[in-house]
């Protein structure tokens, strides 16, 4: 017992390094690692918005919308060699563009008339041909030869394109026009057929 009465007391010395360090590394990894999730998320949140952004301007096309009406042409119509029961009809168009991205669509240089080409079918289950007479016959995976032959006007958002052919009303079948388009200028093209719509041509 000491002088004073007092039982001896015991004193704490912190040591640096022991416990507070080990919790220090802890709280170190935690904020690494929530880190980590956060770029994470950020990232991924990112590439989902481009991923969209994307999808979205490679299917603008697909929301292109095609207007059509038909008349009664005056005359006969024949073209090298083909010689059709009718004079045939014109058939007008408007194509438009009620989406958020610019299309591309083709014209001959030199002018603003929009390039297309005459298909039919025989059954709504088979496949749209190419006319025999169609003055743009369809060029199948041939890109670059179309393009050397053609310009691409931009179709902004809400814009659209007037324009007419004509039809000769043969074969007999669903007839609609086709046509190829860009969702940008360096981009592959991409097929877009109207409405079909069935011609009576007179004997």
């Amino acid at each position: 017992m000491s002088g004073n009465g007092r039982s001896p007391q015991h004193v704490s010395i912190f040591r640096p390094g022991s416990a507070t360090q080990e919790e220090r590394k802890t709280y170190l990894k935690y904020a690494l690692f929530f880190l980590a999730v956060a770029v994470l998320l950020v990232v991924a949140r990112q590439l989902g918005k481009d991923a969209s952004t994307t999808r979205d301007q490679s299917t603008s096309t697909l929301n292109m919308k095609f207007d059509l009406s038909i008349q009664q042409t005056s005359g006969e119509v024949a073209r090298e060699g083909y010689h059709p029961k009718s004079g045939g009809k014109v058939v007008r168009f408007r194509l438009s563009n009620p989406g958020n991205y610019p299309v591309f669509y083709p014209v001959r240089p030199g002018t603003n008339v929009l390039v297309g080409h005459v298909v039919y079918r025989t059954t709504p289950e088979s496949n749209w041909k190419a006319v025999p007479w169609s003055a743009t016959p369809a060029v199948p995976n041939v890109q670059e030869s179309n393009d050397q032959n053609l310009a691409w006007i931009e179709m902004p958002p809400g814009g659209w394109v007037d324009g007419q052919f004509q039809d000769l009303g043969w074969p007999d079948g669903d007839h609609a026009y086709a046509i190829d388009l860009k969702p940008e200028p360096g981009a592959k093209v991409v097929g877009l057929v109207s409405p079909p719509y069935h011609l009576v041509t007179d004997e």
